[in-house]
């Protein structure tokens, strides 16, 4: 999240005031203290213009040929596949964090 802020040259309290937030859980956020809630996780990803499942992956792993692994698969899919993709990727990751609170409260 922090890379794709930081490529749209925003700070912290300026996301903070676009998604309506407090630039402290954005900071909380990039330093993996809070967990967004699958609503933040879209607006967060709405507001810097990515899918939100980039904000979940490391551009930064490469494959062999020096391309991001991630592109590469990307760059296969079609627009409603990535769509269907982003949508399965919000899901999973939203039942897992349930998961993780249902543990925490017990």
């Amino acid at each position: 999240m922090k890379k794709y802020r930081k490529k749209r040259r925003l700070s912290q309290m300026k996301l903070a005031e676009m998604i309506n937030t407090s630039a402290s859980y954005i900071g909380e956020i990039e330093i993996n203290r809070k967990v967004p809630s699958l609503e933040m996780v879209e607006k967060i990803a709405n507001a810097l213009n990515v899918e939100p499942f980039r904000l979940f992956i490391d551009d930064d792993d490469r494959s062999i040929g020096g391309t991001p692994t991630a592109d590469n698969y990307l760059k296969s899919l079609t627009k409603g596949e990535r769509d269907d993709l982003a949508k399965r990727i919000l899901f999973k990751i939203s039942n897992d964090v349930r998961q993780i609170l249902l543990i925490e409260d017990n």
